[in-house]
């Protein structure tokens, strides 16, 4: 396979996951961007998560994250509480109209998984997984 036409398919497929995860999102008129529901699953999953890991994790930069967080407080899905372990930061917790959004995108989560593998055996799939991860090490690796 050319050099070129890998990067196209994976250029489709990025772009396809992600078109077919914001129709999804939009259909459900919940009024949140994406990113913002990327954000939310962040926090949910990694306790005692800071406005800087979000800004490393997302590679953006602290100002682009700020303005990001901002929203979501002032959408009251989040909130920021004092962060035991530095003073000098706070910790970001979902609020329960937080979690109930995350709650409803699950289920979007499942229904795109299994669009995207149909007809994809386990074994593919496995593979598939190492070989992206490897990838995304390869380019996220400096």
């Amino acid at each position: 396979m050319s050099d070129q036409k890998s990067l196209d398919s994976l250029f489709q497929l990025a772009h396809a996951l992600k078109r077919k995860m914001i129709e999804n999102i939009e259909e459900l008129e919940l009024g949140i961007a994406p990113m913002n529901v990327r954000v939310l699953k962040i926090i949910r999953v990694k306790k005692n998560t800071t406005a800087i890991d979000i800004a490393h994790l997302l590679s953006r930069d602290k100002a682009q994250v700020t303005r990001l967080l901002n929203a979501l407080i002032a959408q009251g899905l989040i909130k920021k509480e004092p962060n035991p372990e530095d003073k000098r930061s706070q910790r970001l917790t979902l609020t329960k109209s937080g979690d109930a959004i995350l709650e409803q995108i699950s289920g979007i989560d499942t229904k795109v998984f299994e669009q995207l593998s149909h007809g994809v055996s386990e074994e593919e799939w496995d593979m598939f997984t190492r070989i992206a991860d490897k990838m995304t090490r390869n380019l996220t690796s400096k």
